[in-house]
């Protein structure tokens, strides 16, 4: 069993913040992500972004006409938001900040709220109920909340502990886990191909939250029309097939 030390989420992505754009492919993720949300949220608004990253969905979104704001609890991710909102000229307010830190006065301020890229798995149960009540509060009434992660119940049943290897401008970056009872450490592991000795290893907790759970919270909170789906264009989940697990639902 891999013993490397765990990081909190802050730590972690501050610390990968400089490569996470080759990690996640940014400019072809960019060019999904603008054209699903165009069929998400056909009219123009404002949307929250929590756990915004280096702003693939805040740029996505801003790039369809709405006015964004975006959230992360990593300083350095925000930096790299800013210099991509550059780059594409769009124009995003940004907040250091959790689910939990965000201040009250946003409260009814959005027509929706997103948490895209797995953030909410880096929340344990308690912590999860608690975001999804907060995310009731940021929305307008007939808001919409549109919520991603991994379908941990396949990668575990598969016992698929690598999750990705990619091979950057010459740096390798492999993703994997480490499975446990109650939740998984997620790793990454990144290095020069020339250098492989000179590595870097952080690790993080994941929480392999379920389909039923979150709809509990959901429902629990006040949402409605809880809507689950397989990928961004909105095909329907299926249990043992789809690798993420998208949630739609309503603020009644």
């Amino acid at each position: 069993m891999h013993k490397h030390k765990i990081i909190s989420a802050t730590k972690f992505y501050d610390s990968i913040s400089d490569v996470y754009d080759k990690m996640i492919d940014f400019e072809k993720n960019l060019d999904l992500r603008f054209n699903a949300y165009k069929e998400l949220f056909p009219l123009p608004g404002t949307v929250a972004d929590i756990g915004c990253g280096i702003g693939l969905d805040s740029i996505a979104l801003a790039m369809n006409g709405h006015k964004v704001t975006a959230f992360d609890i990593s300083p350095n991710m925000i930096e790299e938001l800013k210099r991509n909102a550059d780059k594409y000229q769009v124009t995003i307010e940004t907040h250091i900040g959790s689910f939990t830190s965000i201040s009250p006065k946003f409260n009814t301020k959005f027509n929706n709220v997103v948490s895209v890229g797995n953030t909410i798995a880096h929340l344990d149960q308690k912590e999860l109920k608690s975001a999804i009540r907060k995310i009731y509060k940021l929305l307008q009434p007939g808001g919409k909340i549109f919520l991603h992660i991994l379908n941990y119940k396949l990668i575990k049943k598969q016992n698929k502990r690598i999750n990705n290897i990619a091979n950057r401008d010459g740096k390798i970056i492999i993703r994997f886990y480490d499975f446990l009872d109650d939740r998984l450490n997620f790793n990454i592991l990144s290095f020069a191909t020339e250098a492989p000795k000179d590595f870097k290893l952080i690790t993080t907790c994941h929480y392999p939250h379920s389909k039923n759970e979150i709809n509990s919270y959901l429902k629990s909170a006040g949402f409605q029309k809880v809507k689950f789906m397989g990928n961004f264009f909105q095909e329907k989940f299926n249990a043992n097939e789809s690798k993420d697990i998208f949630i739609e639902a309503v603020k009644s």
